[in-house]
């Protein structure tokens, strides 16, 4: 009776380790396609409206939820701050699910929004897009890889490690 309740804990835990790496590569993509839409939501709130980035980034976070929002609380924070720093917005954009360069990237470029004109601010948020648009395709592909494989493998390895304890 033992046996079987060490094999069905050992079931269980292996599955949800599978199902944590699964939710790590959802997240992670989930995030990077949420700065995308942002980036969208900037060049829209920029050039048509003319609207300042705390106003386009208060509206666009205003009822969702994701780690994408949480970054941007931190940085609509820091706009209502006044003066902040490139450091700053590092902390701000500080997760476990981007890595140094993706974090760097993101950081820059909330920290150049609104320090130039119209035409400079469209161009740079063109090339942050054309930099994390690659970065968001191949997140995508390691969710759908890697994702679906980890849950199902995390299963198989508990059904492995209850049957070898039983």
């Amino acid at each position: 009776m033992l046996k079987l309740l060490v094999g069905a804990l050992l079931f269980v835990c292996c599955g949800y380790v599978g199902y944590g790496i699964n939710a790590y590569y959802r997240r992670r993509s989930s995030l990077l396609t949420e700065i995308l839409r942002y980036i969208d939501a900037l060049e829209k709130g920029i050039s048509f409206l003319q609207s300042p980035p705390l106003e386009i980034t208060s509206s666009y976070i205003a009822d969702r939820k994701s780690d994408a929002v949480k970054i941007l609380s931190e940085y609509v924070k820091l706009l209502e701050k006044g003066a902040f720093s490139k450091q700053d917005c590092m902390q701000a954009v500080n997760t476990k699910l981007l890595t140094g360069y993706e974090k760097n990237i993101v950081a820059e470029m909330l920290f150049s929004l609104g320090r130039s004109d119209l035409d400079t601010q469209l161009a740079e948020l063109l090339k942050y897009r054309a930099n994390l648009t690659p970065i968001s395709e191949s997140a995508k592909q390691n969710y759908k890889k890697y994702g679906a494989l980890s849950f199902k493998l995390g299963i198989l390895a508990g059904l492995a490690a209850m049957l070898l304890v039983a």
